[in-house]
């Protein structure tokens, strides 16, 4: 087989993907989506179990009594006293799952009429120190004491999951590794440095023999 022949055959053997960027645009909705489209099945499973899994692992985590996935949502109060939110700047890479905290936040950015039992809502703009104060109330601090560890557990796994989704899009957009054109390579490296070899050799025996 001449060379010619198999360099035809290794991109005849090459997977042939579909507009990589609407397979990123998929993997950031819904994680495992853009490799599925991408017809890589087995990965599009893995992310999709392991990313989704972890997200709503920690979303559970963060629900009770003070409502649904407390640990994500939008708050942007920076300032002392203040809950400015930058948990869900990586949250938001899981994408549709991570979508009613800004439906929540657009809804009613302080947290008083939340929608859906409280899921991924803002917490209540209140503190101990106003008039009318009641630790039912659904403020940050109180949903910390509700949820104690849970809470800090819950936003440690949601985060993850949308950090580990950002190296899933890459993958979507990058494609999978040719392993036949990498052999290739590789063994033409090889056949390279083994050539070099032998003309030194050569050389030094000519060198030796005059």
């Amino acid at each position: 087989m001449t060379a010619t022949e198999k360099d035809s055959k290794i991109s005849q053997s090459e997977i042939q993907l579909k507009d990589p960027y609407i397979a990123v645009w998929l993997a950031w909705l819904v994680p495992g989506l853009g490799h599925l489209y991408q017809g890589r099945k087995t990965k599009a499973m893995i992310y999709a179990i392991c990313i989704l899994g972890l997200f709503f692992f920690g979303a559970i985590l963060a629900s009770g009594k003070c409502g649904l996935a407390r640990c994500v949502y939008i708050s942007m109060k920076p300032g002392a006293g203040g809950d400015m939110r930058y948990y869900y700047f990586a949250q938001v890479w899981v994408g549709v799952p991570a979508f009613p905290a800004i439906i929540q936040y657009i809804h009613d950015p302080t947290g008083e009429n939340p929608l859906w039992n409280g899921l991924m809502a803002p917490p209540l703009r209140v503190s101990p120190s106003l008039r009318g104060y009641s630790e039912n109330d659904n403020s940050i601090d109180n949903i910390r004491k509700k949820l104690n560890r849970r809470f800090e557990l819950g936003t440690l796994m949601t985060t993850m999951a949308g950090l580990l989704n950002i190296f899933a899009i890459f993958d979507a957009l990058s494609g999978p590794v040719n392993e036949e054109e990498t052999e290739r390579r590789r063994k033409e490296k090889l056949k390279k440095k083994r050539m070099k070899r032998r003309a030194k050799r050569q050389k030094d025996d000519a060198a030796e023999e005059i």
